[in-house]
């Protein structure tokens, strides 16, 4: 379980793509945090493995079919930067929001504005999942935990702070870049009861 607060950015250092899955090695700027091979660690909100710890700032971890096919893992490549997150305790604060790692799908970057001390980011998903972009409610963006407003059909805006930028891959955004969507899970907890049955 995550919380979507990033610990730190890593980049990928080596992918092997496979026929229906890949592996991917990751350094992390900083070291990590209870290292354990089988650990889960969120890398750009997916929940990963990591198979491998290599060190303390390496891991390497593989990537199902399942997972290329929902995620922007199946375009990631050498050099990229990703937001690191690791896996929350009973002792942890709980600042953002409950984020199991489980990406719904993804989504895009519509409008970009730039302000003196923050940027106004606006998101598009496709229209089957519109439903689930609350006014105020929370969402899981790449990993970060952000709360949307101004939800119109299936775009959404979010105000990013500085040190959010700071910490996370968000500074290097534009329009079009594709991100990794994790919808509040209490919101889907709900429409499953509201749906059992039918």
């Amino acid at each position: 379980m995550f919380t979507g607060i990033i610990n730190t950015k890593g980049k990928i250092v080596k992918k092997i793509n496979r026929e229906k899955s890949a592996e991917v090695e990751i350094r992390l700027n900083n070291e990590i945090k209870n290292p354990v091979s089988g650990m889960s660690i969120a890398v750009n909100g997916v929940c990963l493995t990591a198979g491998k710890i290599i060190g303390k700032f390496i891991f390497a971890a593989d990537i199902s079919e399942e997972t290329l096919k929902k995620t922007t893992f199946k375009k990631i490549k050498t050099g990229d930067e990703v937001n690191i997150e690791f896996p929350i305790t009973i002792n942890d604060f709980l600042s953002g929001h409950l984020v199991q790692g489980h990406i719904d799908t993804t989504g895009k970057v519509n409008n970009i504005i730039r302000k003196k001390d923050n940027i106004l980011i606006t998101f598009e998903v496709k229209k089957e999942y519109e439903k689930y972009l609350v006014e105020k409610g929370s969402i899981a963006i790449d990993g970060v935990s952000l709360t949307m407003f101004n939800t119109q059909n299936n775009k959404f805006n979010v105000s990013v702070i500085p040190e959010t930028l700071k910490r996370t891959i968000i500074s290097s955004y534009k329009n079009g870049t594709e991100v990794n969507i994790e919808f509040d899970i209490i919101g889907k907890y709900v429409e499953r009861f509201l749906n059992k049955g039918k």
